[in-house]
Parts: C-alpha cells; sequence; structure tokens
C-alpha cells in the first residue's frame, strides 16, 4: 500500500513538474539591468525548478521570427539547427544546457537567473551560438526538452519580442530639419560674406591704381600754357616769379607773354 502511494506521488510530481514546462512562458527579464532589450540583443530570465525530472536530457533555447513560429514542426523544434542558418530557416537552437544548469534558486540575482540572446559576437557554423539579430523583429523564444532526437517536451512561446530601432538612438526629426535650415542660413552667409570679401579686395585693386597715378603726376608735374596780358599786372623789373618759366627773357615786358605752370 505504502509502495502505491508512494508510486502515485511521484507520478502526480512528475506530472506537475511536466504541466509546469508547459505552460511555462519565457519573458524578457523583469531584473532591474540594462539593456534589457537592446537593437541586436534581448535578456529573458532563467527558468526557475521546473526542468528537474530531465537529468538525462537536454534543453534547449528556440530562438524564431514570429512570423515562421506557426509553421515550425516536432520536426523542426528536436533537430537543433545552428545561428548560421538563420537567415535562411528563421530559427535556430543555441543556450544548450542541462537540468542542472536551471537551479531552483537564484542566488545572485545581478548575475544569475537570465539569459542573454544575441549576445555572441564571434559567431560561426562550428557550434550553437547566440549571434546578434540584425533586424528589429519581432521574435519569440521557448525552451525545448530533447531525449536524442526526440522531443519530450517543451515550454510556450514567449509573447513577440521587438528590439530598439537605430533611429530611436539617433536625432529627433524635428532637431534634423532644424539643422537643415541652420545648414542652408549657414551656406547663404558664407557666399555673402566671399562676395563682400571680393568686393573690398576689387576696391582695394582699383584704389591702389588711383593712388599710384596720381603719385606719379605728383612727382612729374604737368604743363599747362596760359596767356597772360601783362598790362594787367605791375611787377617790379628786379622780380622774377619762382614758378614762371618765360621763353626769352627773365625781365618782365608789358607785351603778353605765353608761360607755363607747372602743378604739381
Amino acid at each position: 500500500m505504502d509502495l502505491h502511494i508512494k508510486l502515485g506521488l511521484l507520478l502526480a510530481v512528475a506530472t506537475s513538474t511536466i504541466a509546469d514546462v508547459q505552460f511555462y512562458i519565457p519573458q524578457v527579464t523583469v531584473k532591474p539591468i540594462l539593456g534589457k532589450v537592446t537593437y541586436a540583443t534581448f535578456t529573458l530570465d532563467e527558468p526557475q525548478c521546473i526542468f528537474q525530472q530531465f537529468a538525462t536530457a537536454t534543453i534547449w533555447l528556440v530562438v524564431a521570427n514570429d512570423s515562421v513560429v506557426p509553421s515550425l514542426t516536432v520536426t523542426d523544434l528536436s533537430t537543433p539547427v545552428k545561428y548560421y542558418s538563420f537567415s535562411k530557416n528563421k530559427y535556430y537552437h543555441t543556450k544548450q544546457k542541462t537540468a542542472a544548469d536551471y537551479p531552483c534558486s537564484d542566488t545572485i540575482p545581478s548575475l544569475k537567473g537570465i539569459i542573454p540572446v544575441g549576445n555572441d559576437s564571434d559567431c560561426n557554423a562550428t557550434y550553437f551560438c547566440s549571434g546578434p539579430f540584425n533586424q528589429t523583429g519581432p521574435y519569440r523564444a521557448k525552451f525545448v526538452v530533447l531525449n536524442g532526437s526526440t522531443l519530450v517536451t517543451s515550454t510556450r512561446w514567449s509573447e513577440a519580442i521587438t528590439l530598439r530601432a537605430g533611429s530611436s538612438c539617433g536625432v529627433p526629426n524635428g532637431t534634423f530639419r532644424r539643422s537643415a535650415a541652420m545648414i542652408v542660413i549657414v551656406v547663404i552667409l558664407s557666399v555673402l560674406l566671399a562676395i563682400l570679401l571680393a568686393c573690398l579686395i576689387a576696391a582695394l585693386v582699383l584704389g591702389s591704381k588711383d593712388i599710384c597715378w596720381c603719385h606719379k603726376i605728383d612727382n612729374e608735374g604737368f604743363l599747362v600754357r596760359e596767356e597772360l596780358d601783362m598790362n594787367d599786372y605791375v611787377f617790379n623789373t628786379t622780380y622774377i616769379p619762382h614758378n614762371l618759366y618765360m621763353t626769352h627773357s627773365k625781365r618782365i615786358s608789358v607785351k603778353p607773354a605765353s608761360v607755363y605752370t607747372v602743378f604739381k
């Protein structure tokens, strides 16, 4: 009788554990950490106390595009697929672990109890890695328990997980429009400044020519012929003006004479 009770209790515990697995829904971690969802990764909470009865089984995390989830079969889930084929198959297996890797207590919440997805930067075809995503998704994830190539049980699919868009970390559109307007204003002002500078240079060049020409005339002077009527003037016969040059004599006669005035 006692044996029957023990077997019944064991069966009940096993059934309860399997039921816990089937009703478990993976979710983005609720722990207060940074970068729960980024443009290329997301972080799940680690399942607690639901895989103890599967010590000999292998536990995988399946990540898939939301669009292919309805079409995935038991064969797809029980046949591990590597990350390098994700672009073609739209799903892959990763985080291969055993039941012992999922303890019933999270002793260090800040370091344990979470599963980063898409965090393997060096990912190739040699192992079941979890490389970064190149699209925002959405994606879904679930845990499968495999015994060889047989699917023993699995959790439910997570809710759709959409990654952050790259533009969300960029400059807002309003700021971009204001920046474009500022660029136009700066260009216009630069053109006007260039025109003003060109006019200034031209004025300096023309002004320097005028200055050189006047300086040459000032040095050389020029002669202007003037007809003077000497009857209108009375001079001392011994005085010779310093700025008049006479053609015949230094003495002033009463006759009209042609004189030349030098202008400096």
